[in-house]
């Protein structure tokens, strides 16, 4: 039993690094496409390219309230 819970306990402290990994990479896509919209695109390109950013950093937020 206790070799199992050590198990568990290991997956579960991975599956979070990894959670916090993720997040940083969505984040860091999200300030890479609004680095690119404030470059020269038309206004359509840079309203999309903000508006996915902003369901990217959104996402992150779900995941760290766990939902």
């Amino acid at each position: 039993m206790d070799y199992e819970k050590r198990e568990l306990d290991h997956e579960l402290k991975n599956a979070e690094q990894q959670k916090l990994a993720l997040k940083g990479l969505v984040k860091r896509a999200a300030d890479e496409i609004d680095d690119l919209a404030d470059a020269n695109c038309s206004e359509e390109a840079v309203e999309s390219a903000k508006a996915q950013a902003k369901r990217l950093r959104e996402a992150t937020k779900s995941i760290s309230s766990g939902d």
